[in-house]
């Protein structure tokens, strides 16, 4: 079953075809889901054809984003995606991604994040909304969507999940830009034992150059335990040497 296909009428009254695409998504009966993720579909090409003007659209962004929330509590991941993608559509900066939080749509991406692994269209969709938050503005990145990168990072290897080099990606990006967040939720463990665990050189590369970035600013030095973390980056370090050096002998 595919999505069903919507018209858009583009010279409407954007905040009439505004109205009918929200009341579309946020109808618990009478709109297939399919019809859904057409309207959801048709949110983001009406948004780029009034490049993000409030006014035009005719609703508020808190009111766009309750409407767009629904969408990922829907019990089809196709539309729980498409809700994903409209939602980094929508948000453009700070302000915007502020209201996301402050009505709790973060736990709701975490959701899809954590859900099985054979939803790969809907984490994918999660993970770029991830880090379209990051671009935004790193510093207001949420402790729950950390919690779910580092979960899938840790365990990501032993259950075969094809998302973990992303989440650990995506880990390292945020390290960089909010080193205070991911040092609280234990990531920079999370970078260094993904180190230790992974064959490929060239993510091990990325992996170390990381840590040694914050170990190498008095700033953000603080953030790497000398307890635990250093004794593992001495560890991670001379694993990657070595992957370098054989790499070097082949």
């Amino acid at each position: 079953s595919g999505e069903e296909n919507v018209p858009l009428d583009l010279t409407r009254e954007p905040s009439d075809n505004m109205r009918e695409i929200l009341q579309n998504i946020a109808k618990s009966h009478g709109v297939s889901n399919m019809r859904k993720l057409g309207h959801l579909n048709n949110f983001v090409k009406l948004l780029n054809s009034v490049s993000h003007c409030e006014e035009k659209l005719g609703f508020t962004y808190e009111e766009i984003i309750i409407c767009l929330r629904v969408a990922l509590l829907n019990e089809v991941k196709e539309v729980r995606a498409a809700g994903l993608r409209a939602l980094r559509y929508l948000i453009h900066d700070s302000s915007v991604l502020q209201k996301v939080l402050q009505l709790q749509v973060d736990y709701l991406v975490s959701r899809c994040i954590d859900i099985q692994q054979s939803n790969e269209v809907e984490r994918t969709q999660a993970l770029r909304l991830v880090r379209k938050m990051i671009t935004v503005n790193a510093q207001l990145f949420p402790s729950s969507l950390t919690n779910s990168l580092i979960a899938v990072g840790n365990d990501g290897l032993q259950e075969r999940d094809r998302m973990v080099r992303a989440c650990i990606a995506i880990i390292c990006e945020l390290a960089l830009k909010n080193p205070e967040i991911v040092a609280q939720r234990g990531g920079l463990n999370t970078i260094l034992k993904n180190v230790i665990d992974c064959q490929l050189s060239r993510i091990n590369e990325a992996l170390i150059t990381t840590i040694l970035h914050l170990l190498n600013h008095p700033h953000t030095r603080q953030y790497i335990r000398a307890d635990v973390e250093l004794e593992v980056c001495v560890h991670a370090a001379a694993l990657c040497a070595v992957h370098m050096f054989i790499g070097e002998q082949v």
